[in-house]
């Protein structure tokens, strides 16, 4: 049989460093084909004998399936047997994986939950195309030529199904897998430097000028727009020979630094020191100063020949980073950015990662499986960052970027890996993590707080807020505003007494119990399901106030522009109305992006009850609010004492670790233990049997599965958590995906259920 080696790019090259020996090659390679929608295990395929010195772990063959050829990704090697296999087809060498990217893949997949072809897709170039193959011997009848490239549907509509399986079989139609080209596009070049342009001719005379300075030419777009000139004048100096147009690929979005490198010395030291030993680090300090902090790591690692990845929440982010690192680092460094909205130019970044042509790769957290020809550093950038993890249905892994990256730094010969936040995850702060830490950087500045005690008064605005409020607008900062940051749920809210500040908990494990209800106050707790009924009291000083903790924007909105007179805007991700006026009120997460001279939160108490998480969340959220603001924050709470709400506003990271991390441990939750959290989607009839007589006998020693209860935020009463726990990262993701694929088989008997498996959840 002849080796048909699909036409792609060139040889691989192995990593820089921490590469793995080269594997002994035995016959049979064990294959995990790339089948988008479906979730196949690794296929023995037995290795042809002029294949057998070049296949290794990570490369890129084909291999038949169903007759069909199918791109896969060499994933081990086995013993040879008497079983009958089929043979390896071809090599494509130009999509294959460093052998420490496949075992980085292996690694994610057992941690997320996912088929691991599923996440071998995300480590290569997007979009690949595996439904097109080469005509290389055309029968006489066929329509198409030698060499050409046809799509699976026409050659299935000309040849028919089994017609197709014996031109692959035969070797006269080959699989051609192939990442997206980049589109040729004009460019235009100088020719005769000395042609002189017509007097009245200004137009051709600016294009003539731009491109003297440059050499290589500019593409023809650009150039047109910078000289402000059309293409008929470009067309007169070609036809007069002073200009070319040539095609050309278009270019890279890859940019070269132009700074000094002047304004790092006061982070080398911390730089040096993490790339030295590798591993992972935690860099407490201000957001301000991140960026200068993660670019003295890059430059670290390009002095030891190394490239570095950083991975930021946004995509937003990402192209200011490219800015700022061009600015920042030495001239002559290539910086490259790598996101969701790259289009095809993102398979050409990802090539020249691979081939180390890149010194800096900032993306979100897509980027983090790009395979690097010498990987020396990650820096996670804003680590508590909820964005750093994929939703369902969203691209990426849905798992924090931080466990693939710590991962990573180990897999790939302890490259280093830096978190940077002034208040990084608990799980991550953790002694347990093993995650070491470099000096923290305090910000040298904090704003005057005042907290305004509103037990026993039933208004949602104080007299005291409204007056900062009106004191900011008439007399306040440099631009006289005040910003108000409402955390609106939605869901989930938690039930106090407006006299006294009590919360109501669940008696079995200590958690704030959530308002089902709010007109008969029926209370249950989101965690183990307890239900403790409905509230009508308050145990502590008897009082029948009972207020649901959290305030709506528009309820604060229109409060304030009745108290204040003046017109309110909005800014939320939904609506967007006056957000230059002298008050906003918003969502954290636009609000907090800008400056204000007054921060107002005017109900803190919504940040600190509820799931577990919502304290380390409203810690992040309220340290985020001093830093927002220029001159004044003020918080309105009915604990006026909580330890959470004290360490936030002294900007006290290390009070609040102390204080929160022992009741992660006493409850097993990471990095203590492992959670899964399993959503099912049923009857509440379905869910209770599903679980009781199906999914709960079939876990293995050390794995716990606590009750169902209602999904926070389910009002039709669907949807259903299932809560796993267990030590063991491995057998509690074996447990998850058994779990959710019996899920996945009571659903095809009829009844309804359908499941979705969220490993270790940031908020439970």
């Amino acid at each position: 049989m002849a080796n048909h080696t699909a036409p792609l790019r060139g040889p691989f090259r192995p990593p820089h460093r921490g590469a793995a020996p080269r594997q002994k090659v035995l016959p049979v390679a064990r294959v995990s084909l790339l089948i988008p929608s479906h979730a196949l295990p690794p296929f023995s395929y037995r290795i042809p004998e002029h294949l057998v010195s070049e296949v290794r772990i990570g490369m890129a063959v084909v291999a038949p399936l169903s007759g069909y050829g199918r791109l896969g990704i060499v994933v081990g090697f086995e013993e040879d047997g008497d079983r009958p296999l089929k043979e390896i087809r071809a090599l494509a060498e130009g999509l294959s994986l460093p052998g420490n990217l496949v075992k980085l893949c292996a690694w994610t997949a057992g941690a997320s939950a996912l088929p691991l072809n599923a996440v071998l897709r995300m480590a290569l170039p997007p979009g690949l195309s595996t439904s097109a193959l080469q005509v290389h011997d055309p029968a006489p009848d066929w329509p198409w030529r030698a060499g050409s490239i046809v799509s699976r549907t026409q050659l299935r509509r000309v040849l028919g199904g089994e017609g197709l399986k014996a031109a692959e079989e035969a070797g006269r139609i080959v699989f051609a897998p192939a990442p997206p080209v980049r589109r040729n596009i004009e460019w235009a070049v100088a020719e005769d430097e000395a042609y002189e342009v017509p007097s009245r001719a200004s137009r051709q005379r600016a294009l003539l000028e731009a491109l003297v300075d440059h050499d290589s030419g500019l593409p023809v777009v650009g150039l047109l727009e910078a000289a402000n000139a059309g293409r008929d004048s470009l067309r007169r100096l070609v036809r007069r020979g002073a200009v070319r147009i040539e095609k050309r690929p278009e270019p890279l979005s890859v940019s070269y630094t132009r700074g000094s490198g002047s304004g790092l010395a006061e982070y080398e030291e911390g730089a040096k020191r993490a790339l030295a030993r590798g591993g992972a680090w935690i860099w407490r300090m201000p957001n301000a100063e991140g960026v200068a902090a993660a670019a003295a790591v890059a430059r670290c690692a390009v002095r030891r020949g190394e490239q570095t990845l950083v991975l930021t929440p946004e995509i937003g982010a990402v192209e200011r980073l490219v800015e700022e690192f061009e600015r920042l680092l030495p001239a002559g460094l290539t910086v490259a950015s790598y996101h969701s909205e790259l289009g095809r130019d993102r398979a050409a970044v990802h090539e020249a990662a691979r081939l180390g042509e890149v010194d800096v790769l900032v993306g979100t957290r897509v980027a983090v499986l790009v395979p690097l020809a010498r990987p020396g550093a990650i820096c996670v950038m804003d680590e508590p960052n909820e964005a750093h993890r994929a939703s369902p249905g969203y691209e990426g892994v849905p798992i924090h970027v931080r466990e693939p990256a710590i991962a990573r730094s180990r897999i790939e010969g302890d490259a280093a890996v830096v978190f940077f936040s002034p208040f990084p995850s608990l799980r991550l702060y953790a002694p347990e993590s093993g995650v070491l830490r470099l000096p923290a950087i305090e910000a040298d500045w904090w704003p005057a707080v005042s907290v305004v005690d509103m037990r026993g008064t039933g208004a949602a605005l104080s007299s005291t807020l409204l007056a900062a409020c009106r004191r900011t607008i008439q007399f306040g900062g440099r631009r006289r505003r005040v910003g108000v940051v409402v955390n609106r749920l939605g869901h989930a809210a938690s039930l106090s007494c407006a006299r006294c500040g009590f919360v109501w908990r669940c008696p079995a494990c200590a958690f704030p119990l959530a308002l089902r209800d709010t007109v008969g106050k029926s209370l249950s707790c989101n965690r183990c399901g307890t239900d403790e009924g409905s509230a009508r009291q308050c145990p502590n000083c008897g009082s029948g106030r009972l207020d649901r903790t959290g305030l709506a924007v528009d309820k604060v909105r229109a409060g304030l522009a009745d108290a204040l007179g003046v017109e309110v805007g909005v800014s939320t991700a939904d609506k967007r109305e006056g957000e230059d006026g002298s008050v906003v009120v918003g969502t954290a997460r636009r609000m907090l992006e800008e400056e204000w001279d007054l921060v107002v939160v005017p109900d803190a108490d919504s940040l600190l009850f509820g799931a577990a998480g919502t304290a380390e969340k409203g810690f992040r959220l309220l340290y985020a609010a001093a830093q927002a603001s220029r001159d004044r924050v003020l918080i309105q709470t009915r604990q006026p004492e909580h330890h959470v709400l004290q360490a936030a506003l002294r900007g006290d990271y290390e009070a609040f670790a102390a204080s929160e991390l022992p009741k992660r441990r006493s409850l097993g939750y990471p990095p203590h233990a492992h959670l899964a959290q399993i959503t099912l989607e049923g009857s509440k009839e379905t869910v209770r049997r599903t679980v009781e007589s199906r999914l709960r006998p079939i876990l293995g020693d050390g794995v716990e599965m606590l009750d169902p209860v209602p999904f926070p935020g389910d009002g039709v009463g669907t949807a259903w958590r299932v809560l796993l726990k267990s030590r063991k990262r491995g057998a509690l993701a074996e447990a998850a995906a058994l779990v959710a694929r019996i899920a996945a088989e009571t659903r095809g008997g009829g009844s309804g259920l359908k499941a979705r498996i969220d490993m270790d959840p940031e908020e439970v």
